[in-house]
């Protein structure tokens, strides 16, 4: 009973994350794990009622490149490959800056309220849907030098503010690729790690800018946090390639060839 009512408490709770270019340098991540599993996230981008004020996404398509690359690069270290689809766009006023400042957390469960009501969310509940909006759930109007996200843990949903600033050089890209990846985490089940004393401190991905200090030097993962989000229903295992099963079938034949070749000269030697 206990145990299922924290795993109930963790589930209502939302985390938020917030960077700026002067708390992050160049990704420190652990080295790459074969991929064997992949998450697709599907962006939705929000504009006013009338098509206006469009929310900042990953820019142009080189930018947006070299964004998703770093995010494939964190959750790589998982052997989790991370697809993002083509973006849908939303003309909804209230998604994009909500009624209120600071913006009410429980914001980030209307947009997915009424993103499923005007058909913006992905089809398929195992694809995590990203909102990037102008004011993200739980914070006020941030400046362009930022980048935050909100997100619900364990579950489906993630806020998420983008600075334009941060686009044109590559630690603003670095710093816009780790919340997404952060809060990517938390949809997987991930918590926050400043209290819980992980010896990977202010390094550790799922270190929040907000709850203790920002001085982020990393995006480690570490053995618990992977297990964990391999076990997420947003992470599904990756098919051997084509080329595997062709290589693994062509040696069961030449070793059913050998067998036969094997008996044949038995059979002649017992002649």
């Amino acid at each position: 009973m206990i145990n299922n009512f924290k795993t109930k408490l963790l589930l209502s709770i939302v985390a938020f994350f917030l960077v700026s270019t002067s708390a992050i340098a160049a990704l420190i991540v652990n080295p790459a794990q074969p991929i064997t599993h992949s998450v697709s996230v599907q962006p939705v981008i929000v504009s006013d009622n009338d098509g206006s004020n469009t929310a900042t996404f990953f820019g142009n398509p080189g930018q947006q490149s070299i964004i998703e690359g770093f995010v494939d690069n964190i959750w790589a270290q998982a052997g989790i490959d991370v697809k993002f689809l083509a973006a849908n766009t939303w003309d909804n006023s209230f998604a994009n800056f909500g009624n209120s400042l600071p913006r009410p957390q429980s914001d980030l469960n209307q947009l997915l309220s009424d993103g499923a009501s005007a058909g913006v969310l992905n089809a398929n509940p195992n694809v995590i849907n990203l909102f990037f909006v102008n004011i993200p759930a739980g914070f006020s109007q941030l400046g362009l030098n930022f980048a935050a996200g909100y997100a619900l843990i364990g579950e489906n949903g993630i806020s998420q503010y983008v600075g334009s600033n941060l686009l044109s050089f590559r630690a603003g890209q670095e710093a816009i690729a780790t919340v997404v990846a952060h809060e990517i985490g938390h949809n997987f089940g991930l918590i926050h790690t400043n209290t819980l004393n992980f010896p990977e401190g202010n390094a550790n991905l799922m270190w929040s800018g907000i709850e203790g200090p920002s001085n982020r030097t990393g995006q480690l993962l570490n053995s618990s946090q992977i297990t964990t989000a391999l076990s997420s229903r947003f992470v599904t295992p990756v098919p051997l390639p084509a080329a595997v099963w062709l290589f693994g079938s062509a040696l069961l034949t030449l070793f059913g060839m050998k067998r036969r070749i094997g008996k044949s000269l038995m059979s002649r030697s017992q002649i």
